[in-house]
């Protein structure tokens, strides 16, 4: 059984961990939907941040949806990212889409992001 747990260790907390990752970030990759910045890490583990801005969904209910989504697949991808910092972005429009699709467009982007991982 694969622990889909998303405990403090898992979470980018502070403000300096989120500068490391937008100061030197070692991958970038969007689509219309989302925007991922990461850093590979020495950590046995990777950790996650989100940035829901209400400048692009108004709606705090929306803001809540979209965080929900998006640590839902970090969870379900946690084992095959490897030790990287991520920080994922919302952007417009995206209260507009199912959750279905909102889902897709972020394993996708994970997709991209396991594909780029350094091989030990």
């Amino acid at each position: 059984m694969v622990d889909q747990r998303f405990p403090k260790s898992c979470r980018l907390l502070d403000s300096k961990a989120f500068e490391h990752v937008f100061g030197k970030p070692d991958f970038r990759v969007s689509n219309k939907y989302f925007l991922i910045i990461g850093c590979w890490t020495e950590q046995e583990h990777p950790r996650l941040g989100i940035i829901v801005a209400k400048k692009n969904i108004a709606r705090a209910t929306q803001r809540n949806r979209v965080k929900r989504i998006v640590r839902e697949a970090f969870r379900c991808r946690r084992a095959a990212l490897g030790s990287t910092d991520l920080v994922v972005l919302a952007r417009k429009d995206l209260q507009f889409l199912e959750n279905n699709d909102s889902r897709s467009f972020i394993h996708a982007l994970m997709d991209e992001i396991e594909k780029k991982k350094p091989s030990a």
